[in-house]
């Protein structure tokens, strides 16, 4: 069984038949992701997928970036999906950061894309 683990290209990984995804950014906005997952569903067509995976893109980027952890657990917090608590030697984002990737969630989450 196949699943797609790089964000960068997991959509067409999905597209090309693995069967889930392995993200910690999924977490934060679960429901648009299951409706990026649906593959066989006549409910959910191709382009609107597409839609929501071009959406979460920005966010996903962060999980290529050295503090990945931590701005998983943010935008979780954010969302109400968890805590920014994370175990030592990794400390919270803090300054210019924090404030960045703060404002990158709070953006996806004004912006998401409305499902059914």
């Amino acid at each position: 069984m196949l699943f797609a683990g790089l964000d960068d290209v997991a959509f067409e990984g999905l597209v090309l038949g693995a069967k889930g995804w392995v993200s910690g950014l999924t977490n934060a906005f679960s429901c648009r992701v299951a409706r990026l997952c649906m593959r066989r569903s006549a409910r959910v067509i191709l382009p609107e997928r597409a839609s929501i995976y071009r959406w979460f893109m920005p966010l996903l980027h962060l999980d290529a970036e050295h503090d990945l952890v931590q701005s998983i657990k943010l935008a979780e917090q954010i969302m109400g999906r968890g805590s920014e608590h994370v175990r030592p030697p990794r400390l919270p984002l803090a300054g210019a950061r924090r404030a960045a990737v703060t404002a990158m969630v709070e953006h996806a989450r004004a912006d998401r894309p409305a499902i059914d």
